[in-house]
């Protein structure tokens, strides 16, 4: 990988920097690594625990990385009580210990752990996205693989991660929580960790019912990032990450200043994330 240490440049609100496409390294990037897969999904109810293991097939998967296919689990520990409210039609198949199996298509976009894609080389010179761990086992071995997860949209430009945090913990959000983990990678060349997990911290430790969740990582120049948003009831998806963002941004005061969507970071989510970020100063 070329050797260009990631620059400053800013795009304020409403000067996009040139909108995402075909000239973008992302999209480039991003299109070599899309595949179409097979997507089963199966939902169990076991030990007072909500078990979602996920299973990819597709001959795009041969193609490009000569896997047949890959596989993820989430667990998430539920009473029998909220079944009913999250699977009305299932709740009973789930509590008798049946399971239940969907099957779908879907388009995303994978790589392998020594192929990342090269952000500090390329303008915004941020990470755009935040990444999940997905496995591959044969007979003898496992390799992981990274999808695609979730956009970053919130940049701290001075502070540590610790007064990052201290804010969102006066404000009474929890340092440990139940989440699943995601990751960003960065570039051990210039003093990153590799692949780095997540800090996550979030108004409710499980959120049954919902909740404002934010991951946080440091990246080499030792900048704060982070991706926010609010979840869904158990088991957690986004219904938005732009109410995340607001929300975060707005614990945040002198001596720090925020200016929300002031970097565009081209990684807009139709309907859910407008691709610009907030950033917050010190």
């Amino acid at each position: 990988m070329a050797g260009m240490v990631a620059g400053s440049a800013v795009a304020t609100a409403g000067t996009p920097a040139g909108a995402s496409g075909p000239s973008d390294p992302w999209e480039t990037w991003a299109k070599q690594h899309t595949v179409r897969v097979l997507v089963v999904e199966k939902i169990q109810y076991k030990n007072g625990e909500l078990i979602k293991q996920v299973e990819y097939t597709g001959n795009d998967l041969k193609a490009k990385f000569g896997i047949d296919r890959l596989s993820k689990v989430k667990i998430a520990k539920m009473p029998a009580t909220e079944l009913p409210r999250l699977y009305p039609k299932g709740a009973k198949t789930l509590a008798s210990g049946i399971p239940l199996i969907r099957t779908y298509y879907k388009t995303t976009v994978l790589t392998t752990g020594d192929e990342p894609y090269p952000w500090w080389e390329n303008y915004p010179y941020l990470p755009r996205w935040t990444w999940e761990k997905i496995e591959y086992c044969g007979r003898l071995f496992c390799h992981t693989y990274y999808e695609k997860a979730d956009p970053v949209n919130l940049v701290w430009k001075g502070g540590t991660k610790d007064e990052v945090k201290n804010v969102l913990k006066d404000a009474g959000w929890h340092d440990w929580v139940v989440a699943s983990d995601q990751y960003i990678y960065d570039p051990p060349q210039y003093g990153g960790g590799g692949w780095e997990e997540g800090d996550d911290l979030a108004d409710a430790y499980v959120g049954f019912t919902g909740r404002y969740h934010v991951r946080l990582w440091v990246i080499y120049n030792g900048k704060v990032i982070g991706s926010a948003h609010h979840d869904t009831s158990v088991p957690h998806g986004v219904d938005t990450f732009e109410e995340g963002e607001d929300k975060v941004a707005g614990y945040y005061s002198s001596p720090w200043s925020v200016c929300r969507d002031c970097m565009y970071l081209y990684n807009k989510v139709s309907g859910k994330n407008d691709g610009y970020a907030t950033i917050i100063g010190r």
